[in-house]
């Protein structure tokens, strides 16, 4: 799942104005009805630069969309706050001893948000749905080791063989082969389970009209203005979610969303970063700052078949002619220093790696012997926030000392996604990636095998070697030798230097006294089930 950020809409001068002279927004909705007793409720009050793409998990693949879709739908599985794998529908599961049978047995009378069963059929069929090529889901990578699923997708067989429902209750997956992260696979928000027959009635509509199982319904949403979700009065716990409704506002930046914050209009912020020295160094605001070590890596890529980066001698240089402790004081600190692409919060990280120091002499000496001595011109494709264009400004002061001139352009987030994706247009671009799950795979698999050229390895790298070891970790079923094989794999890329590895980023937000158990998490957008809100000054304590 791509991280980045992209220039806010813009407020009508008129709620720009309203919004500093420190008017809180209206909100004429109501919410539901509550049971005598219940603890806290409230509506949490948020802000966003930039709109929802869709509420459809089978389309969605960003941190906007899986923050609403999360809320909305459910899965069989899920994470804890410890980032392990726990029940969600399903309430328990078995898999046979060959790894490719898959039993889940779903929890009882659980209801869409219109009061309509859940089914076994609907779960099996939700899969399906992001294998149809109609809909085209990029998810449908994960799920195509079901077995029938590829005579499904060639249109040879109406449904997809390994999907079974036997009874209502009863989910049955078969494999074509073992997979060790298919539990995971289950737990992205692409196999939420969705009413299917209302979905393909629907159509695309069913990205704006979205019908789940989780704790949130939609509400409203005025595109670019707000979204709105509101307690679903048929979720499964009877006792969550805990808040009224969810509000928030679209197309106000983070500095304008402090300023909300500082007057009282909003709830939970990020801390723009000309305020956050300050902020950190303010005793009285430490209880209520959060922050966590993303499984994220922000890196440049740098396009295998443009020259001169087809030669690996030329990607290296560039590695260690780029200081990334500038970076890093860019930030305020709100990263660490990358020495490959795997965060070292991830499992089976291999803290053995040591990556590219800040070299300018041997980035010269590599530049030499590979012909580019005497530099060269080049362009690096950034995206249109601030801070992309900083960073992007200190790599350009980085290059230039080894005599690379490289040339700054900033483009808007869709015609820079379409213009990545293209072998021979692109030669250096500023991107992130963020895991959908905690596995090695998800980073070296999805960045850098030669089969994702079409998808997300937009630096065009190949090496047979690479796809070798990728390979083996994929269908090992022990857990150290998959590790070994990744360890190796990584070590092999880094060598390769396709990127410049920069930083692993280090979210942090700050909350008002009244929120409670709101948290960061490591790679999942921050849920909002358990987050409540302290009714009165009483409970306003840390």
């Amino acid at each position: 799942m791509r991280t980045y950020a992209t220039l806010p809409s813009l407020l009508t001068g008129l709620c720009v104005a309203a919004c500093l002279a420190g008017c809180m927004w209206e909100d004429p909705l109501e919410w539901p009805a509550r049971a005598p007793g219940a603890r806290a409720g409230g509506v949490l009050r948020l802000a966003a630069a930039e709109d929802v793409p869709t509420l459809d998990p089978a389309i969605g693949y960003d941190t906007r969309s899986w923050f609403f879709e999360q809320h909305l739908f459910e899965t069989l599985v899920t994470y804890d706050d410890a980032s392990t794998l726990v029940p969600l529908l399903a309430e328990r599961w078995e898999i046979s001893d060959d790894g490719r049978r898959y039993r889940f047995e779903l929890a009882p009378g659980v209801v869409f948000s219109d009061g309509t069963p859940l089914t076994a059929a609907d779960a099996a069929g939700s899969i399906e749905r992001v294998l149809d090529p109609e809909t085209r889901s990029q998810g449908a990578q994960f799920y195509r080791g079901i077995v029938g699923a590829r005579a499904y997708v060639d249109g040879t067989e109406p449904h997809v063989q390994g999907l079974q429902a036997p009874d209502a209750h009863t989910l049955v997956i078969t494999l074509a082969a073992p997979d060790p992260l298919f539990l995971h696979k289950l737990a992205l928000l692409f196999a939420s389970v969705v009413p299917v027959a209302q979905a393909r009635d629907l159509g695309e509509d069913f990205a704006t009209r979205p019908l789940g199982s989780g704790p949130f319904v939609l509400r409203e949403w005025r595109r670019g203005e707000r979204i709105v979700l509101a307690r679903n009065t048929r979720y499964r716990r009877s006792d969550r979610p805990y808040l009224d409704g969810v509000v928030q506002h679209l197309g106000v930046g983070v500095e304008l969303a402090w300023l909300m914050f500082e007057s009282g209009e909003l709830d939970v912020v990020a801390i723009p970063p000309a305020d956050f020295p300050v902020v950190q160094r303010a005793p009285a605001r430490q209880p209520y700052i959060m922050h966590q070590t993303l499984l994220s890596t922000m890196y440049v890529g740098l396009n295998c078949g443009i020259p001169p980066f087809d030669d690996r001698r030329v990607r290296q240089a560039l590695n260690y002619a780029v200081k990334k402790t500038d970076i890093l004081e860019l930030l305020n600190g709100r990263g660490i220093a990358a020495r490959g692409i795997v965060p070292p919060t991830m499992p089976n990280h291999d803290a053995g790696l040591t990556g590219y120091d800040y070299d300018v002499e041997r980035a010269r000496a590599l530049l030499a012997a590979a012909g580019q001595g005497e530099g060269f011109t080049t362009e690096l494709w950034t995206q249109s926030s601030d801070m992309d264009l900083k960073i992007a400004q200190k790599l350009q002061q980085d290059l230039a000392a080894v005599d690379i001139h490289m040339r700054i352009k900033q483009v808007a987030w869709s015609p820079f996604l379409d213009a990545i994706r293209r072998p021979q247009i692109v030669p250096m671009f500023d991107l992130g990636w963020n895991a959908d799950f905690p596995e090695p795979s998800n980073f070296l698999h999805v960045l850098f095998h030669s089969t994702q050229h079409d998808a997300n390895n937009h630096t065009f790298y190949a090496s047979t070697e690479f796809d070798r070891l990728i390979g083996g970790a994929l269908a090992a079923v022990a857990p150290a030798a998959r590790a070994q094989l990744y360890a190796a794999a990584e070590r092999l890329v880094v060598e390769d230097a396709p990127m410049i590895f920069l930083y692993h980023p280090i979210s942090y937000a700050i909350r008002t006294p009244r929120v409670r158990d709101y948290r960061i998490h490591a790679f999942v957008p921050p849920r909002l089930t358990e987050v409540w809100l302290a009714p009165d000054r009483a409970e306003l304590d840390p």
